[in-house]
This record gives C-alpha cells, sequence and structure tokens, in this order.
C-alpha cells in the first residue's frame, strides 16, 4: 500500500471524529454551559467522559505517524483499517467503550451517517474485508 491510502484513511478518519467531536461538544455544552475552543480542548484531552473517543484518534495518530515518515506508510494503513472495521461494526451488543458509544451516536446524527458511509468507502479503497457476521 502506498501514502495515499494513508491520506485516504486519514481524511475519513478525521471527518468521522469531526462529527463525533461536535456531537460531543453539544451535549456537553447542554449540560456545562458554553465552552471556548480552548475550555473545550482541556474537556476533550483530560475529561473522562472523552475517555471513549481514544480508540479513533491512535488511529489517525497511526496515520500520522506513517504519513510524516516515522512509521512505515506501506504497513500501516492494513492494520488500522482492520481496526477501524471492527470499531465501526455497529455491534450494538459490544461491551467495548468506544463502539457502544459510537453505535449511540450512529443512531442521532445524520452527519455522522455520512462520515461512516465515508470511512466505509475508505476502507472498501484500502482493499479489507467485512467481518464475518
Amino acid at each position: 500500500m502506498t501514502t495515499d491510502a494513508c491520506h485516504q484513511l486519514r481524511r475519513s478518519l478525521l471527518d468521522l471524529h469531526r462529527a463525533l467531536v461536535e456531537l460531543e461538544r453539544g451535549d456537553y455544552q447542554k449540560t456545562h454551559g458554553p465552552q471556548s475552543a480552548g475550555e473545550f480542548l482541556q474537556v476533550m484531552a483530560f475529561g473522562e467522559e472523552m475517555k471513549w473517543l481514544e480508540p479513533l484518534s491512535r488511529l489517525i495518530t497511526m496515520l500520522d505517524e506513517a504519513i510524516d515518515g516515522a512509521a512505515d506508510a506501506t504497513q500501516t494503513p492494513l492494520p488500522v483499517a482492520q481496526r477501524l472495521r471492527g470499531l465501526l461494526s455497529l455491534d450494538r451488543d459490544s461491551a467495548d467503550p468506544f463502539m457502544k458509544r459510537y453505535a449511540e451516536r450512529f443512531d442521532q446524527s445524520p452527519e455522522l451517517v455520512n462520515a461512516h458511509a465515508g470511512a466505509i468507502a475508505a476502507l472498501k479503497a484500502v482493499g479489507t474485508v467485512s467481518p464475518q457476521g
């Protein structure tokens, strides 16, 4: 695989992450009031309620490192794609914090559904296969 696969996956993950962060920010502000960008960044970085997003953030970091040359750009996309496919499986019975919250969010947001579709298209382009059901 090439760095193009890394870039394509990264773009789709960033879109997905952005959609999730916006949903979380909206809910957080309903409870805690308006937050500046800096204040909410602190919540994202250190708040327990945002830890569920870490698996997605780690995948983005792995792709960033491959693109920047700190990791092998030919080897990184496939394991990232395989992990992402698992995370996005919409397994509503999963005990995994990311998968559980993601499925809840998926049912609430057309924007997330669109970002999800983009991520699935990127996964197909990388050549991963769907999990066995």
